[in-house]
């Protein structure tokens, strides 16, 4: 770590200084321990507090100083870091991007929530009536609102990871399922209503 070698030599030069200017209150010092209390002027007693306190300042003014010349550059911060399985079938991307829809359409959702709308996905893909791999299912058109509005680009939690790795490897709690919606806040309540509910978990209706 770099030292401010010049600045530490103005700290102490003007600390020889303040503290030789005051080299005419030591005796005063002194005589406050050594008289009897009936000599002691209060002239001496002032001095020699302002004395004590002066250098308390100064020893505080260079704490500070030494703070403040923290080189961070060797402060190592280690980032937190997913651990991304290797599962057959499926990429390094197919995980993110099925971590980032997960994460955009059900944080704050049960995990069990958050597993079904992955597996939702993943039923998708299998089916003849979608796109077959991950990247064309979230992003076909009209079919998830959180890609029209960007929230699939917020970086995924841990959870929601966790939830994509389970999917991935076959958990359903879906039932099955190539749906699932709010029923407080979907659009196509209507015809959503009228395919079979395979099951409710938290704020979403799971259906096929």
């Amino acid at each position: 770590m770099k030292k401010p070698t010049i600045k530490y030599t103005c700290i102490f030069t003007l600390l020889f200084f303040l503290i030789y200017s005051f080299m005419p209150v030591c005796p005063f010092v002194y005589r406050i321990f050594t008289a009897d209390a009936a000599e002691i002027d209060k002239d001496d007693i002032y001095k020699g507090l302002g004395l004590a306190l002066l250098l308390i300042l100064i020893s505080k003014v260079v704490e500070s100083h030494d703070e403040k010349f923290i080189d961070y550059d060797d402060i190592f911060i280690e980032e937190p870091d997913i651990y991304v399985p290797d599962i057959d079938g499926y990429s390094k991307d197919d995980l993110n991007l099925l971590a980032r829809l997960i994460y955009s359409e059900s944080r704050g959702e049960p995990y069990e929530g958050q597993v079904a709308v992955g597996a939702v996905v993943l039923n998708r893909v299998r089916s003849k009536d979608f796109p077959n791999s991950i990247r064309e299912v979230i992003y076909q058109k009209g079919q998830f609102t959180v890609v029209e509005n960007g929230q699939i680009n917020l970086i995924p939690d841990e959870t929601a990871y966790r939830a994509a790795e389970d999917a991935l490897r076959g958990k359903d709690p879906s039932l099955g399922a190539l749906f699932f919606y709010n029923p407080k806040k979907a659009v196509t309540l209507d015809w959503l209503s009228t395919r079979e509910t395979t099951v409710i978990i938290g704020n979403h209706v799971f259906a096929k």
